[in-house]
């Protein structure tokens, strides 16, 4: 591990994210941490799951697929912390 594989898997995840974040419309942020907690349990469930079957038999997301999406939950849920925008839309004004 070193800075430039780091780099390598950041850049994918970054690219992965503003897709999916234009695909969805920002829907990942309407439920604030409660909703991504939501989300990020899920694809651990999901990791759990491709894990105690060795990867085998997978019809949609691959193991490297899942990772990337935890990955990418993080980062929403870092968006959600410390921005003040979406903190006012979700829990109104403080």
């Amino acid at each position: 591990m070193n800075e430039k594989s780091i780099k390598k898997i950041t850049d994918d995840v970054t690219a992965i994210l503003l897709k999916k974040n234009q695909d969805y419309g920002g829907a990942s942020f309407d439920l604030g941490l409660n909703g991504n907690m939501v989300h990020l349990w899920d694809k651990v469930s999901r990791f759990r799951s491709l894990i105690s079957r060795d990867n085998q038999n997978v019809n949609f997301e691959s193991l490297e697929d899942t990772l990337k999406d935890i990955i990418g939950y993080a980062v929403i849920g870092l968006h959600i912390l410390n921005d003040d925008q979406i903190k006012d839309k979700i829990y109104g004004q403080y």
